[in-house]
This record gives C-alpha cells, sequence and structure tokens, in this order.
C-alpha cells in the first residue's frame, strides 16, 4: 500500500469514530499499518479497510479486523482448494506423459530421434503455486502420488491430506508464480530507416 492511501485511510479511519490522536500516536499507528499491510496492493487495502470499518466494533482490533478483512479478499481471488486439487492431478498426469515419452523417446517426421524431458518436467512443476510445490517436494513425487491410482482412490485417500496442507498455506503460497518476463533487449524484426522515406 503506498504512503498517500495509508495516511488516506488513518484520516479516514480518525473522521468515522471521531479521534483526536497526537501526531505521535497518528506516526505510532500508521508504522504498525505499514508494517501489517505495506506489501498489499491499494484497492484491496481500501475495499478491506471498508469492511473493517463496518465490522470493528472495539478500535484496539481495528488493525486485526482490517488484515483479516484482507486475507478474505486475496482468498476469494484465489482458485478453491477442490480446484487447485484438479489442477495438481492434471499437472501430474502431463508431467507423467512427458515422462513416458521421454523414456521412450520419439522420432519426427524428419526422423530425428527425440528424448528429454526433465527440464519440460521441472517447469511444469515450476508453475504451480509454492504451497502445492512445497507439499509434493519434487515432481517424481507429484506424479508417484497422483497417478498410481483412479481419481476416485485418489479422492479417497489424498484428497483430504492435500486440501488441509492448502488451507493451512499463507496467502501467497497460494498464488501462482509470475509468468516468466521476456528478456530485455529484443531488436524488432525490421525496422524502417529514415532513408526509406518518400521525399
Amino acid at each position: 500500500m503506498t504512503t498517500e492511501k495509508l495516511q488516506e485511510l488513518m484520516q479516514a479511519r480518525m473522521a468515522y469514530f471521531g479521534e483526536h490522536l497526537s501526531d505521535e500516536r497518528v506516526t505510532a499507528q500508521l508504522k504498525a499499518y505499514a508494517a501489517n499491510l505495506g506489501t498489499v496492493p491499494d484497492d484491496i487495502a481500501e475495499q478491506a479497510f471498508l469492511i473493517a470499518l463496518a465490522k470493528c466494533k472495539c478500535l484496539n482490533y481495528f488493525l486485526r479486523d482490517w488484515t483479516t478483512a484482507v486475507r478474505d479478499i486475496q482468498l476469494d481471488a484465489l482458485p478453491s482448494p477442490e480446484r487447485m486439487w484438479e489442477n495438481a492431478l492434471d499437472t501430474a498426469r502431463s508431467m507423467q506423459e512427458v515422462w513416458e515419452t521421454a523414456c521412450i523417446g520419439y522420432t519426427d517426421g524428419e526422423g530425428t530421434h527425440h528424448g528429454g524431458g526433465k527440464a519440460k518436467i521441472q517447469a511444469m512443476f515450476d508453475r504451480q503455486p509454492e504451497a502445492v510445490r512445497n507439499y509434493y517436494g519434487t515432481p517424481a513425487t507429484q506424479i508417484k502420488a497422483l497417478t498410481q491410482s483412479s481419481r476416485s482412490e485418489l479422492a479417497r485417500n489424498r484428497y483430504r491430506g492435500f486440501v488441509t496442507a492448502m488451507d493451512k498455506a499463507p496467502v501467497k503460497a497460494l498464488q501462482a508464480p509470475p509468468l516468466p518476463q521476456l528478456t530485455q533487449g529484443i531488436q524488432p524484426a525490421a525496422q524502417i530507416s529514415d532513408s526509406s522515406k518518400s521525399a
């Protein structure tokens, strides 16, 4: 959250509750809010602030109510544990297919034999949220855990443990990792020079 937004919301809170605080107290509260909410985007912070205002019964618990509202908003934006389970199953099966192709290998239409695939499997594993990666540890563990049984057996024997782990994970660990950035300094394929302009 930007300093400007934090100060704006602090003023709104003071006006809402009719508070008259000393400069020292305001500074101390701003520091506490910044420490707890500094990484939250402005729009989410403001939305959560309004929820906390409506919910707050005691000013001493306002920060707690605000951070709880932020977490709830962030969780609502994430896939459900059930959806994450389905994604983990699909990823495991996709990694297994790549593994089988890598072990057997294949020959393309031009007669070139292809094998390998370890880097591709790792990349697929790494595209999952941190909580899922931490739960399984390695691509091999995830493949073994989620492809050796039918979906109904997996739902009966492994689903509950997975969902419990996702429920306990911090919000940040449930978010999918950012997509890789394009390499800087790529030149355009073609450029029009001044000399090509008609006179």
